[in-house]
């Protein structure tokens, strides 16, 4: 069984986000063959926050779990973590039962998101620059200013197109970052875990939406 979770949104310093998860990550990895966690697993993220959060990068420590970082929490790829499978490519290719799946966060994906993108190739490059030496205050204070401006920077009517497996050269894509639910045969958007608690599980059977608040 492979497991796929995406939009957790831990906000560093919550104590019932930290555990809501790592409760979560402890059961499921008792049956997952792998756990794929495919970005925003922190609400925001720079270098220095995890001291406030060393049992979420505990709980990480294994090699059947791996992280893709999202758009709030993409400066994860400046963590110098060797215990972590930290995937360093914005795409990530895997072999899935005989499928090639293309993993994702979905920024890189989204059509109708003009703000996004123009932040995502002139401004995080800056970013990660700046997280190297910035003060810890003003850090966190440009973290939380994008969190605030995340819906004006990237409007609720951006998508994916149902094509995006075709137009990689895949079989399947599997992301998040919409907040919306979806699933085709090219293409599943993950539910977002931090309001559904919902995951997304794939074994012999197939493909299929899981957790506490999925329908029957």
């Amino acid at each position: 069984m492979h497991v796929f979770i995406a939009d957790i949104h831990i906000r560093p310093g919550i104590r019932d986000d930290s555990d809501r998860f790592i409760s979560w990550l402890s059961t499921i990895e008792k049956k997952a063959s792998n756990i794929y966690i495919l970005g925003d697993l922190f609400d925001y993220w720079y270098t220095g926050i995890e001291s406030r959060v060393p049992d979420v990068i505990k709980a990480l420590e294994s090699p059947r779990i791996h992280l893709l970082p999202g758009n709030r929490d993409f400066l994860m790829r400046n963590m110098a973590m060797h215990s972590i499978d930290l995937i360093r490519d914005e795409e990530h290719h895997i072999e899935l039962l005989r499928k090639r799946i293309l993993l994702a966060h979905g920024h890189t994906l989204t059509e109708d998101d003009r703000g996004f993108r123009l932040l995502h190739r002139y401004g995080w490059p800056i970013l990660v620059g700046l997280d190297k030496w910035m003060p810890a205050g003003i850090k966190d204070f440009v973290a939380r200013f994008l969190v605030k401006s995340s819906l004006s920077i990237r409007p609720p009517h951006a998508g994916i197109n149902e094509n995006i497996a075709q137009i990689r050269g895949v079989q399947t894509v599997i992301c998040g970052h919409l907040h919306r639910p979806f699933m085709s045969p090219g293409l599943i958007v993950l539910p977002a875990f931090f309001d559904t608690g919902q995951w997304l599980v794939w074994d012999k059977n197939g493909p299929r939406f899981d957790g506490l608040n999925t329908q029957a």
